[in-house]
């Protein structure tokens, strides 16, 4: 069974955001002040996690500061940073960030706070968000998008139409694949991810290594907890993943003390490791 709304001119909303995470529920927000009518869809529900490192840099908390989010942000727990340390190679850089509009430090909110609290502004702002909704196709019409269809979580189909249609639904976005958003600008992957969580891992402010086929991080985050993650060469993956916690601690050991730190501290979630990080730029715009 299928049901279909229509709205004025025959179009259900004014904007349809496929995606709801950062970018689409923060585009869902910025549309819905605007008084336009939006709907924005996601598989997922929130809140809820995804893979990401999440640091939000000074210029993205203005942002947040500016649409009124920061103290939302603030307090969830969130610690702010305010001095970065780099260790290049034994080559030791450290300092405060500059002020950006009035913001002076970066944030690393979980994505399971973050995510929810940008569509919950969304909702507030008049955005319908709709969770547990996979998008199946497009919508055309003499060769515009003028909508999606998609199923409920309950498997229930629904088309919807819009004058306009957002794809945020990241990096293998179906919106990007259905409508053939060509790729302008792509190198190979170079290197896969590996990151945790840690507690009694302190750490004054974030902290950045840069080694000869390696680059590491470690940054504050909710609930007292420091998030290390590691970048090595996407050639080593397959012998990585066959132990990644101790070639993970291992690679660590190569940066200063973080090794040692990490050793004495507890790691409260599995590592998560990804080798899915493409370089590519694709053409993002076409009509509807």
């Amino acid at each position: 069974m299928e049901r279909a709304y229509s709205g004025e001119g025959g179009m259900s909303y004014d904007v349809i955001v496929v995606g709801a995470r950062v970018a689409g529920a923060a585009t869902a927000m910025l549309l819905a002040r605007r008084g336009l009518r939006v709907l924005a869809v996601d598989r997922a529900s929130f809140p809820s996690d995804t893979i990401s490192s999440h640091q939000v840099q000074v210029p993205g908390v203005a942002r947040l500061h500016r649409w009124g989010l920061l103290d939302r942000v603030r307090a969830s727990g969130a610690p702010p940073t305010r001095r970065m340390r780099v260790d290049a190679a034994g080559v030791l850089l450290e300092g405060d960030f500059p002020a950006y509009d009035g913001v002076d430090a970066l944030y690393s909110p979980r994505r399971t706070l973050l995510d929810a609290l940008l569509v919950d502004a969304a909702r507030a702002a008049g955005a319908e968000v709709r969770e547990h909704f996979r998008v199946e196709k497009l919508v055309w019409d003499g060769g515009r998008v003028t909508g999606i269809v998609g199923r409920e979580r309950d498997g229930m189909a629904r088309t919807e139409t819009a004058r306009l249609v957002v794809g945020a639904d990241g990096k293998r976005s179906f919106v990007a694949q259905a409508v053939g958003a060509a790729h302008y600008r792509e190198w190979p992957v170079r290197a896969f991810a590996c990151y945790g969580y840690w507690a009694g891992v302190p750490v004054t402010g974030g902290a950045l290594y840069d080694r000869p086929g390696l680059a590491a991080a470690a940054f504050p985050t909710n609930d007292d907890l420091t998030l290390v993650y590691l970048a090595l060469p996407i050639a080593g993956f397959d012998a990585f993943r066959a132990d990644i916690e101790g070639n993970y601690l291992r690679a660590l050991d190569r940066c200063g003390d973080l090794g040692e730190r990490v050793r004495s501290g507890t790691r409260v979630e599995r590592l998560r490791t990804t080798p899915d990080q493409p370089n590519t730029f694709r053409r993002a715009h076409g009509p509807g």
